[in-house]
């Protein structure tokens, strides 16, 4: 089972910062560093990457995510392509359609069409391969090295089956419960048997907010802002699936006082809006044998790895992910 980390640099936190976080994250046993690219609220992710990648040496490295709209899919192969070069191979293209950064600029986030096109795009330009341009004339990549995996980040099901055709990873987004982690790799399962492709070849990646405390309370404040964020997304939801229907409510709240320039940020108000009911469900909180006791159980439905985002708190992201290290990883590995 593997560990990794998610991470998004706040406007007040200097850049190096971040690459010092992700140096002593593999110390601690970390698989893979997962930056947020939301360009209004946070500071740049590739300059991250990039020196991140020059100051660790077994890390897996990542955006958390970025999108093929602020980010043209030649860009995003020739950029990913570089961050490969100096990590010796290290690099994945964590990648989605488009939400915080693409909303907050006034655009769309991408049709599932465009994201499928787009990771179609990417693989064949990484390879080496000529794709066809808006003008119908053929273009390459003369940067090409190879191919580079595509972890596309999805929780709905027209998306999940997407991610079943064409997708190396998928990266789940409902939250840390099994129910919603199984209904979730079941739609991947049907995109993959549309195409005739072996399920197995997919990896699965749970992305969850861990609140570690021996105080429950305390617990849930620490991942509310994160929880937040989810019942907003899932506000925008035309359809339901029963088992999150009791939680319409929470999803209604987060939605009328979500900030979006407070994306993510721990001092955000709207993570008032959301009940502790809808956190118990979709984060990992409680003591450190409890949030283990529950990754032990989603990992037995056929996940790959977990990543956790996680409030600084005292003692800051260092002392959280002695924590981690201590209450999870050193027992899952």
């Amino acid at each position: 089972m593997k560990v990794g980390v998610s991470l998004g640099i706040s406007p007040r936190e200097p850049i190096l910062h971040t690459v010092e976080v992700v140096r002593n994250a593999e110390k601690l046993g970390f698989d893979s560093a997962w930056i947020a690219d939301v360009q209004l609220s946070m500071k740049d992710c590739y300059i991250a990457l990039a020196l991140c990648a020059t100051q660790t040496s077994t890390i897996k490295l990542s955006t958390g995510v970025t999108n093929p709209v602020t980010r043209h899919p030649t860009t995003l192969a020739n950029g990913f392509t570089a961050l490969n070069e100096v990590s010796n191979g290290r690099a994945i293209i964590g990648l989605g359609s488009g939400w915080t950064g693409v909303y907050s600029i006034g655009l769309k986030p991408a049709s599932i069409s465009f994201l499928e096109e787009s990771i179609n795009t990417i693989h064949t330009l990484c390879s080496g391969g000529e794709v066809k341009g808006a003008d119908g004339k053929p273009y390459h990549l003369v940067t090409a090295t190879g191919k580079i995996p595509i972890y596309v980040a999805a929780n709905q099901p027209r998306i999940l089956a997407m991610c079943g055709r064409v997708a190396d990873g998928v990266i789940l987004m409902g939250g840390a419960n099994a129910e919603f982690v199984k209904w979730q790799m079941d739609h991947v399962r049907k995109g993959a048997a549309e195409v005739g492709r072996d399920f197995n070849e997919i990896k699965f990646d749970l992305w969850t907010c861990i609140g570690i405390s021996d105080d429950r309370d305390r617990a849930r404040d620490d991942v509310s802002h994160w929880a937040a964020s989810q019942a907003e997304t899932f506000h925008q939801w035309k359809n339901l699936p029963d088992f999150l229907e009791p939680f319409r409510q929470d999803f209604q709240r987060a939605s009328e006082s979500y900030n979006r320039l407070e994306h993510m940020s721990s001092h955000a108000g709207h993570k008032r809006s959301v009940s502790p009911e809808f956190i118990d469900y979709v984060a990992l909180v409680g003591t450190a044998g409890e949030c283990l006791h529950r990754i032990r159980e989603l990992a037995m439905l056929g996940l790959d790895g977990v990543t956790l985002a996680f409030r600084a708190g005292v003692g800051g992201r260092q002392a959280r992910m002695e924590e981690i290290n201590d209450g999870i990883i050193r027992h899952l590995k």
